[in-house]
């Protein structure tokens, strides 16, 4: 697939560069849900594939967020990464934190929406708007199946 913008614009690279790999970004929405799959894997496989298709979600928009900041003519580094002290091992509390995560990536996201006027741009950001709600609404389906289980 192959991706456009209607200009360079340093601006926008930076902009984008953000939820690239900053906080809540999709650099850290990966390590999250790649560890929370990790950490299921061999004990909770319909939790576990929750996770991983999340991360590869994230992994999915990373490298795309990559190719529009090359094409801005900005350098997608990850110097703005500063990864938080997620990694918990309760189920319950792995889903609040996904949950939090993915919340703040739709606001971001928006965020830019409103900062950035490149119809490329912006139809990407929209698409991607409409997977995290979906990834939203899988994790709070995941919420409400284990509440259901511990209450059991």
């Amino acid at each position: 697939m192959e991706f456009k913008v209607e200009n360079k614009n340093k601006k926008y690279s930076e902009i984008i560069k953000k939820i690239y790999c900053g906080k809540f970004s999709e650099l850290e929405s990966l390590l999250f849900f790649k560890y929370s799959y990790y950490m299921y894997k061999n004990r909770d496989s319909y939790f576990s594939d929750n996770m991983n298709k999340i991360s590869n979600d994230s992994l999915s928009h990373m490298d795309i967020f990559g190719r529009i900041i090359s094409l801005l003519g900005g350098v997608p580094d990850y110097r703005l990464f500063n990864n938080e002290d997620y990694y918990v091992e309760e189920k319950e509390k792995l889903i609040e934190i996904g949950i939090r995560i993915i919340k703040q990536k739709i606001i971001e996201y928006t965020n830019c929406l409103n900062s950035i006027n490149d119809s490329y741009i912006n139809d990407i950001l929209k698409s991607f708007i409409i997977e995290e709600r979906k990834n939203l609404e899988i994790l709070e389906l995941l919420q409400l199946k284990y509440k259901r289980e511990h209450f059991k």
